[in-house]
């Protein structure tokens, strides 16, 4: 069986390229047409939006999925059945070998 898959990663790889690009002329544009106008200050550039989308991503979601697991542990723990059964097992299928 081939995969057919991986023929598109670079299509992936090209079309994540071209929404980080996109992503940061959408911030410039909204900074320049927002911010500029309410608090009188100097339009940014397309590299700055750019900086602001990295700096905005670090500071608002750098901690959620160490939180998100904590949260999983603490206040939805799974029975001791489950865990020696169900999830040996699946973890066992995971790593089972793949041809792709």
């Amino acid at each position: 069986m081939k995969c057919k898959h991986k023929k598109l990663i670079p299509l992936f790889i090209l079309l994540g390229i071209g929404v980080a690009f996109l992503a940061g002329w959408v911030v410039q544009l909204l900074w320049n047409s927002t911010i500029t106008v309410v608090f009188e200050s100097n339009p940014i550039t397309y590299w700055q939006g750019i900086m602001l989308l990295l700096l905005f991503k670090i500071l608002f979601s750098s901690h959620y999925n160490v939180h998100k697991e904590h949260h999983k542990k603490m206040h939805h723990p799974q029975p001791e059945f489950i865990r020696k059964h169900f999830i040996d097992e699946k973890d066992e299928e995971d790593t089972g070998s793949d041809t792709c």
